[in-house]
């Protein structure tokens, strides 16, 4: 019996953490696909009125909005995971500090530098490049945090949750735009980021690392390749 349903999509960077934990955790998820808030069916936005993913509903109806509490939900049902800590009160608060800035700083300007190239959204060349410049900022802010660190882990010594959800936060920034040169003037950054894909509780689901060759240019979908 599934542990409960995830309404989402395939590649949804809020919900790779949240697949990554559940599969190592043996708690299997029933998933639903959310193609968009736009088009969330009325059955849905009985349950998230907004129409955004992911959405979790629990085998005993509990319901859930928000990616980083259905992901501190899902990963506290072991209670012996040191994902969240190991009971360190500074940690956990550290955790849920990568999570947050990464979802609430990274994800939308790194989506606004992506959704205009692909025509997810409209093209201003202008707003693409304040998005860019927006992103590689808060990336710096990981590779400064990272570079003053002994380990390869945001939060303490080992593996957390905030490495797996920033991880697949960012995942999408690797593959598009940070190019051979960014990451080789990035290298803690990128390292950590290898390091959590070498992690079979993170592989497991988000397969191997695309790297980009080079940075989508900042030009409208129909340019691209002239």
């Amino acid at each position: 019996m599934a542990f409960g349903i995830l309404y989402t999509r395939p590649f949804n960077p809020r919900s790779t953490a949240i697949l990554a934990v559940a599969k190592a955790s043996n708690l299997p998820l029933d998933l639903v696909t959310i193609t968009s808030s736009q088009q969330a069916p009325e059955e849905y936005l009985k349950l998230n009125p907004l129409g955004k993913i992911p959405t979790f509903v629990g085998a005993n109806g509990f319901i859930l909005s928000e990616c980083i509490a259905i992901a501190i939900y899902i990963t506290s049902q072991d209670k012996t995971t040191p994902l969240l800590g190991s009971g360190n009160t500074e940690n956990h608060a550290s955790i849920l500090r990568w999570m947050s800035f990464a979802n609430s700083e990274i994800l939308p300007s790194l989506g606004g530098w992506f959704n205009p190239l692909i025509g997810r959204s409209p093209f201003v060349q202008e707003e693409v490049e304040l998005n860019r410049q927006a992103t590689l900022k808060r990336l710096q802010i990981i590779e400064d945090h990272l570079a003053a660190k002994t380990t390869s882990y945001l939060v303490g010594e080992t593996l957390s949750l905030a490495d797996l959800f920033v991880a697949g936060i960012i995942a999408g920034a690797f593959r598009f735009f940070l190019d051979g040169e960014w990451r080789g003037a990035h290298p803690a950054c990128t390292k950590w980021f290898l390091h959590v894909y070498e992690q079979p509780i993170f592989s497991d689901v988000a397969g191997r690392p695309v790297l980009a060759e080079e940075a989508m240019a900042n030009v409208p979908p129909g340019k691209r390749g002239e």
